[in-house]
């Protein structure tokens, strides 16, 4: 018999399965016992077989993430947290996407807190520089000579 002869031999011994696709045809897949696939004989199981084929695709795991959680109001805060995630980045196995949001996210606030510190910086040269202004009110510095003679003149002119 020849090799031609011998598989189709093969294919028409396999049983394939009874139950139809969702299209409509034939399942070409073959048949166990009871004349249906594994799919079609134990379909309650598919949800879990793909449930545990994407927990394997999955790049991020919770429990593997033992990053601590520090506070970032400062710039060298901020700094310190991306020394880390670079060296981290660079010892061993550590998430790149969850290394690449980190980057932007510290960017981001590297830009927040530099808007802020302008902005302190910006206040104290108004106060400074002696200007009057409703934001420098609260801060205006009076020696204690001045202020003695402030209060004085005011007790006078209420006499």
């Amino acid at each position: 018999m020849s090799l031609k002869a011998q598989k189709g031999l093969r294919q028409r011994s396999r049983k394939k399965c009874k139950a139809r696709t969702k299209a409509g045809g034939p399942c070409p897949a073959p048949a166990m016992e009871g004349g249906l696939c594994f799919c079609h004989a134990h379909p309650e199981r598919l949800a879990e077989l793909g449930r545990q084929g994407g927990q394997k695709n999955r790049r991020w795991k919770p429990n593997e993430c033992n990053l601590p959680q520090r506070p970032l109001k400062s710039i060298g805060e901020v700094s310190e947290l991306l020394e880390e995630t670079i060296n981290r980045v660079r010892d061993g196995p550590f998430d790149l996407r969850a290394a690449n949001a980190i980057g932007f996210l510290a960017g981001i606030l590297l830009k927040a807190l530099d808007q802020r510190l302008e902005e302190r910086l910006a206040h104290l040269e108004a106060v400074m520089s002696g200007k009057k202004g409703t934001d420098t009110q609260a801060f205006e510095f009076w020696s204690a000579k001045e202020s003695h003679n402030e209060q004085s003149s005011t007790a006078r002119q209420s006499d």
